[in-house]
């Protein structure tokens, strides 16, 4: 049952962080200022990422995996910091939306296969 809560917490900040991150490109692309949406968009993708963090140890410490530092969890936790510093990139290059459009998805789907297949280099 724990790994269960830890699953939905983990899920439910991927979908905050990539609802932000969605709005926030749109918001950048159509020239849009307004102080509001930026702080949602912010204020969401931190908590997200506050709950991936916590719900992914969660799930390491149910799994037996606290010790053991598998290159798929290290890959997983240099994504995490990526996703954390697509932000800037979001708020301070609007012209740069397409690429951080495909890269939030490209790291979205490099965390999903690292999860699935939990590979050993």
């Amino acid at each position: 049952m724990r790994d269960q809560i830890y699953q939905i917490i983990h899920l439910t900040g991927i979908l905050m962080v990539f609802i932000a991150y969605g709005g926030m490109i749109v918001r950048g692309v159509t020239g849009s200022d307004h102080k509001g949406l930026r702080r949602l968009g912010a204020m969401t993708s931190g908590i997200g990422l506050f709950l991936i963090l916590l719900g992914g140890f969660g799930l390491l410490a149910v799994k037996g995996y606290v010790w053991v530092w598998a290159a798929w969890i290290i890959i997983k936790a240099v994504i995490w910091f990526a996703l954390g510093g697509i932000i800037v990139l979001i708020n301070r290059k609007p012209e740069m939306a397409q690429i951080t459009w495909w890269l939030t998805i490209l790291l979205g789907v490099i965390a999903i296969l690292m999860v699935v297949l939990k590979p050993t280099f």
